[in-house]
């Protein structure tokens, strides 16, 4: 007796032409998702911010005298929550023509056109490397004067911040590691290292 196959099962039936559009899909968002990660290395290797020397503790001595982007980014940690009270130097210098008091602040998002950290990998490389303010314009992509009104608010910022500090051991604390030359002076506080170098001058 014949018997009459309505079907092959074992056949592997053509790709339709909605499974094709599928994986072109695919392909494309993969493609898209790689040249979205080669464009922000070509971002980042362009601009001169924080995140282009990540990757090496000694760029981040050269540029911060931090030891370490590790001992940098500790610093950041402690001083990033209260950058909410940061007052421009622009903002100040308004209201005291006006005489009125600085009652708004900023947000982050309204600021300047580097991010915060960006800002401050900016003001550390002013104070160490030393380099001129047209020099930072033209890696930082921005004017010389925003970048003068950026360490001058970042100098008065960090000053007010760190100045509340106290830097000085307890009376306790230094009595207790009091050197023996010191024993005469129980009430020393304070060593200052002094040097005197005489020089020949013009009579």
């Amino acid at each position: 007796m014949d018997v009459t196959m309505d079907h092959d099962y074992c056949s592997i039936p053509e790709p339709s032409s909605l499974d094709l559009a599928c994986a072109k899909v695919d392909e494309l968002s993969n493609e898209v998702e790689e040249l979205k990660k080669q464009l922000h290395e070509l971002h980042v290797q362009r601009d001169f911010g924080l995140e282009r020397f990540f990757g090496s503790d000694e760029d981040i001595r050269f540029y911060t005298r931090f030891p370490s982007y590790r001992h940098l980014m500790s610093f950041w940690w402690l001083i990033e929550p209260s950058m909410h009270k940061i007052i421009r130097v622009s903002i100040s210098k308004s209201a005291a023509r006006k005489h009125e008091d600085i009652t708004r602040v900023l947000p982050p998002s309204e600021r300047q056109l580097l991010q915060p950290i960006d800002e401050f990998f900016l003001f550390l490389i002013y104070l160490s490397v030393g380099l001129k303010e047209r020099d930072l314009a033209h890696r930082f992509h921005m004017h010389p004067s925003t970048v003068s009104r950026i360490i001058s608010t970042w100098t008065n910022y960090l000053y007010t911040l760190l100045g509340s500090v106290c830097v000085w051991l307890s009376a306790a604390d230094v009595k207790s590691n009091l050197l023996e030359e010191f024993t005469d002076f129980p009430d020393t506080q304070v060593i200052i290292d002094c040097t005197e170098i005489r020089c020949q001058i013009l009579s």
